[in-house]
């Protein structure tokens, strides 16, 4: 497996010097996720939990539904030059999830760029159940969470140029944490561990290093996530979509103070 990091020399100028020393370069990559052997998608992603990042991807594409209708996930290098690394995760699905794969290419779909159409908002907003969970949390639970996350961010300690999010219970025992180029994939890889692992994302809380787009409420909305918090703020489709799937939004997480932007109940507000 390569390695999330590598060093290179750059030129640093500070002050008025220039002075050449080598630096730490967080690695990117291509991945390919094939469904029974067929190209299906390619992300560029920073290398590790590469099963995990397909599993996320599919589960919060709407595909998967359940661990269940995964039959073998394999990750292999088949590319045709031997100087690349391993850059493909095959994956074989039941009946049923096959053809929601097929299905996908009859509807409008989205990428980490962004949705391409106003239909594409609608579709989902249908298609999308709203979350259903009891859950509860303090606000300063909440953030002491929150808390931890740097100390899970080695990557970006190292180069600055990663995103994480972690996957937490209330009390802190159940935490789990991804690193990755995009939130996207940070979101996916750690939602494909939890699904792997078997745990109930109506019992967990999503914290966020960077802000809350409309495609990371999406994500956390059809994992079944109750809380999305970060320490950045969410846009206002995030916001809409979110009150629509009783998803709770929480931005500017930080140190002793945070911002409920919808379902405060769940934190005691309101």
């Amino acid at each position: 497996m390569s390695e999330p990091l590598r060093e290179l020399p750059i030129w640093r100028y500070r002050q008025g010097r220039v002075k050449e020393t080598p630096d730490h370069i967080i690695v990117e990559e291509p991945l390919e996720i094939r469904i029974a052997g067929e190209p299906f998608q390619m992300l560029m992603r920073l290398p590790g939990l590469e099963k995990e990042l397909a599993l996320g991807f599919l589960f919060t594409e709407g595909i998967v539904h359940d661990l269940s209708e995964v039959i073998t996930i394999h990750f292999c290098g088949t590319a045709t030059d031997p100087l690349l690394p391993p850059n493909v995760v095959d994956v074989m699905l039941t009946e049923t999830a096959a053809q929601r794969r097929s299905r996908r290419h009859l509807e409008v779909s989205y990428s980490s760029c962004g949705l391409c159409a106003k239909e594409a908002v609608a579709e989902i907003r249908r298609n999308v159940a709203p979350v259903e969970s009891h859950l509860t949390i303090a606000p300063d639970r909440l953030l002491a969470l929150m808390a931890r996350l740097p100390s899970i961010q080695d990557v970006f300690q190292a180069t600055g140029g990663a995103h994480a999010v972690a996957l937490a219970s209330p009390d802190g025992k159940v935490f789990l944490s991804a690193e990755d180029l995009g939130r996207h994939n940070a979101m996916d890889k750690v939602i494909g561990r939890a699904l792997w692992e078997k745990r109930n994302f109506a019992d967990m809380v999503a914290l966020l290093s960077g802000r809350i787009s409309f495609e990371m409420a999406l994500k956390a909305a059809r994992a079944g996530l109750p809380i999305l918090a970060a320490v950045s703020a969410p846009t206002t489709m995030a916001i809409e979509l979110a009150q629509r799937l009783n998803l709770t939004l929480v931005g500017f997480a930080r140190t002793d103070s945070l911002n409920v932007y919808t379902y405060p109940e769940r934190l005691g507000m309101g």
